[in-house]
C-alpha cells in the first residue's frame, strides 16, 4: 500500500494514499452539493389588516410566505394568531411617512419631524399591537427611509428585540441597509413589486420574473398586496413553483442560510 507523509499536531505521520483521496473526494461531493442548493423565493403579502376575506385569503396561499401587518386595523391581530397554522411568518407593516403629501401611511405614521420620544412610543405601539413578529418592513415611507436619525432609531428598537428590517424599497435614497448594518440589525430588501399594475398578465411576468431571478442570484424578494388578481393568481401558481425546484421560505428563512444581505446578490 502507497503512502504519504503529514504533518499533524508538528509530527509527521504516515497516511495511506487511499484514506486521502476519499477524504478529498467526499469533500468536492459535498462543495458540489453546497453549490446546487435550491434557489430560494421569498414572497410577502402587504397591506393585511384591514378586511378579513383579503387577509384569510392570504393565509391559505399554500407554502411558507411572509405577511406584513399593519397596526391599528381591525383583523391584523387575528390574522398574527392564526399565521403559524397556516405556515406564514408575521412582521410588522410600519406606516411610514411619504414624499408626496398626497400618500397617507395611516393611522400611528412615524415620521422624520416627530421628537424622539414620541416617536419611540408611536413605533413600540405599533410593534406591541401585533403578536409574534418577527421582523419590520416600511409602509411607503419614501420620506423616512431616506433620513438617517429616525432610522437609526427604528434600528436600535430592532436590535433590542432580536428583529429583522426588511426594506420595500420605495425609494432609491434609502438609507436603510447602511443603518441597520451600522446597528447590527438583519437586513433584506425588495427586488420585485409583483403588482404594481394590477392586471393578471403583468402579474404572472413578474412572478416569473421573481424565479428567473432567484435561479440565477441563489434567491429574490418580491412584494404583492392582497388584491383578488395577485391572490388567485398566487394560489395557482406557487405549488408549481416548489415542484420546479425553487423553495418558498420566509424571509428570516433566507437571512438564517444566507446570513448577508438579499437584494443584488
Amino acid at each position: 500500500m502507497l503512502y504519504s507523509l503529514l504533518f499533524f499536531n508538528k509530527k509527521l505521520i504516515a497516511v495511506p494514499l487511499p484514506l486521502i483521496l476519499i477524504a478529498v473526494f467526499y469533500g468536492q461531493c459535498a462543495i458540489g452539493i453546497e453549490k446546487h442548493e435550491k434557489p430560494k423565493l421569498v414572497i410577502v403579502i402587504d397591506d393585511i389588516g384591514h378586511q378579513r376575506a383579503s387577509a384569510e385569503a392570504a393565509l391559505a396561499l399554500p407554502g411558507r410566505l411572509t405577511l406584513a401587518l399593519l397596526p391599528f386595523t381591525p383583523f391584523s391581530k387575528e390574522v398574527a394568531l392564526k399565521a403559524s397554522d397556516f405556515q406564514k411568518e408575521v412582521i410588522l407593516h410600519s406606516p411610514m411617512s411619504a414624499i408626496s403629501p398626497s400618500k397617507k401611511a395611516g393611522l400611528g405614521t412615524l415620521t422624520n419631524t416627530q421628537d424622539e420620544k414620541y416617536f419611540l412610543q408611536t413605533f413600540n405601539s405599533q410593534l406591541n399591537f401585533i403578536p409574534s413578529v418577527r421582523g419590520v418592513s416600511n409602509h411607503m415611507g419614501s420620506a423616512l427611509t431616506s433620513q438617517r436619525i429616525p432610522m437609526h432609531r427604528i434600528m436600535e428598537q430592532l436590535k433590542m428585540r432580536n428583529l429583522y428590517f426588511l426594506d420595500s424599497r420605495t425609494t432609491n435614497l434609502s438609507v436603510a441597509a447602511e443603518v441597520a448594518q451600522a446597528n447590527g440589525v438583519p437586513y433584506l430588501e425588495r427586488k420585485f413589486f409583483l403588482d404594481n399594475i394590477v392586471k393578471r398578465q403583468s402579474i404572472s411576468k413578474k412572478i416569473e420574473e421573481a424565479v428567473g431571478y432567484a435561479r440565477k442570484k441563489g434567491h429574490a424578494v418580491a412584494i404583492g398586496h392582497p388584491y383578488p388578481q395577485t391572490l388567485t393568481l398566487l394560489s395557482e401558481k406557487l405549488p408549481e413553483i416548489e415542484r420546479n425546484g425553487v423553495d418558498l421560505v420566509w424571509a428570516s428563512e433566507a437571512l438564517e442560510e444566507n446570513s448577508k444581505y438579499l437584494a443584488g446578490q
